[in-house]
């Protein structure tokens, strides 16, 4: 007699973490109303699919979430499905996307090399982190940005106006790719 492959049955041995993020009560730029909301309703879907989610990450600042994230890359295992989502403000500086977090500032300064240093500084890369989690061989990726996309380093002029929403040349993000990840953005980039 031989067994038969149940669908489905490998993907319910496979362990489902997740990343959950939320901020919108920033100090130094506009504050967003539903990004705190849409994380703790993301994760308690996810939790009652299976996840494995410790709680949502809400109004981090910059040095609290790459502590965060250091402990959750540690915690994926090479068989794993993994899931980051980002709710948030978030920015393109030329191939790369950034994540604000509560703490971030508006950029005061004209100086595009300036100006991405403190990107740089300041701000998350999302391409480090869909690489850092890739580096673990998950099974796979799920990456899910819903930024508010309205601060955009494309316009070098740099004042606050695009944090206030009154920029009306919006750019966005930039796509992203990783073998073995489905990467989504809330609005297309």
């Amino acid at each position: 007699m031989t067994a038969k492959a149940v669908p489905g049955a490998t993907l319910r041995l496979r362990r489902r973490l997740a990343l959950v993020i939320g901020i919108g009560d920033y100090e130094n730029v506009s504050k967003l109303k539903s990004s705190q909301n849409d994380a703790k309703e993301l994760s308690f879907l996810l939790q009652r699919i299976g996840f494995i989610i410790d709680q949502p990450q809400l109004d981090k600042k910059l040095a609290q979430m790459k502590h965060i994230l250091v402990d959750f890359e540690n915690s994926i295992q090479s068989n794993d499905i993994v899931l980051f989502y980002f709710a948030g403000h978030g920015t393109q500086w030329k191939d790369q996307n950034y994540l604000m977090l509560k703490d971030f500032s508006a950029v005061n300064t004209a100086d595009s090399k300036a100006a991405a240093e403190f990107l740089k500084m300041n701000a998350i890369n999302a391409h480090d982190i869909l690489n850092a989690l890739s580096a673990r061989k998950p099974y796979a990726i799920i990456f899910l940005l819903d930024c508010c996309k309205n601060y955009s380093l494309k316009d070098l002029n740099l004042d606050k106006r695009a944090l206030n929403g009154s920029d009306s040349k919006l750019v966005g993000l930039t796509g992203m790719h990783k073998t073995g990840s489905l990467i989504a953005f809330a609005c297309a980039p």
